[in-house]
């Protein structure tokens, strides 16, 4: 787990940091954002300042660790202090099984969602996530379809 990530990191901007010495050495990844409405007109979409990943071998953690450990963040000026810990939920397939039912896999934005990289054998919790994912959008798209002619 990763904490104290400063607001204004987006997906994009923490997978470009990490991926500058561990590129294709994780298999999840999942940075949370806050969508409270902050009036009527706009949602705040930062993110919550910590962010989950799960290593495909766990020797990558302590490169990982020294790396990232008490190190200030290179962006924005922040005073944050990065903290690696270990996360109440360990491993690829229990990450997956922990959101395979939350509200964020319905989200639209693949960048809202939690970053699941497909092994060579896909499991079945990850086909389970995209039949879901792909089910619940399929959904939304026709509820929305039905407003629209209703309107």
């Amino acid at each position: 787990m990763i904490k104290n990530i400063p607001n204004k990191y987006n997906y994009d901007m923490m997978l470009e940091t990490i991926d500058q010495g561990f590129k294709g050495e994780y298999d999840f990844f999942y940075l949370p954002i806050d969508f409270k409405v902050i009036s009527s007109l706009m949602k705040n979409k930062c993110n919550m300042g910590y962010a989950f990943i799960n290593f495909i071998n766990s020797r990558t953690i302590g490169d990982f660790y020294r790396r990232f450990n008490r190190k200030k963040w290179e962006s924005f000026n922040s005073e944050k202090i990065c903290e690696i810990t270990y996360g109440r939920i360990q491993g690829r397939e229990e990450l997956c099984k922990h959101f395979e039912t939350s509200r964020i896999i319905q989200q639209t934005d693949k960048r809202n969602r939690p970053l699941i990289l497909p092994k060579s054998n896909l499991s079945n919790i990850h086909i389970l996530i995209e039949k879901q994912v792909n089910f619940h959008l399929i959904q939304k798209n026709k509820v929305n379809e039905t407003k629209r002619n209703s309107n």
